[in-house]
């Protein structure tokens, strides 16, 4: 009974918070996968002309040395995007908002969300590009 109110409630959140807006999860994955990409095709031809080692490297290598390019771009955007969120926004003001602050959210958060899947996707899996 009591996993089935767990349920419940996170079936709520993902259709109330989530996916209130159907268009903007979709878009930012689609848009995360576009930008991982284009990461891992600007790492390659970035690191051919300035590192003189990185064609020296066997393809395994060079797809490791792509996938941490991706890794350290996330790590970048993800930190902005927070202190924006955090410093700049009226997302956790208290002043604008009632309720519990991890229930708050907004269109650009909720598109950072959506941007974010596919990044932590190529994070998990080394080499799927």
């Amino acid at each position: 009974m009591e996993i089935k109110s767990y349920q419940n409630q996170a079936e709520l959140l993902v259709k109330e918070y989530l996916l209130a807006d159907s268009v903007i999860p979709y878009t930012s994955v689609i848009c995360g996968i576009c930008a991982c990409k284009m990461v891992y095709d600007l790492t390659q031809l970035f690191s051919n002309v300035y590192f003189k080692s990185y064609p020296g490297l066997s393809k395994l290598q060079r797809t490791e040395w792509s996938n941490r390019s991706i890794s350290t771009f996330h790590a970048i955007f993800i930190a902005i995007m927070s202190l924006y969120f955090v410093f700049w926004s009226n997302l956790y003001s208290d002043h604008e908002y009632a309720g519990p602050i991890t229930f708050r959210s907004s269109a650009l958060s909720t598109f950072m969300l959506g941007v974010r899947i596919p990044s932590a996707f190529i994070l998990d899996e080394k080499s799927w590009i």
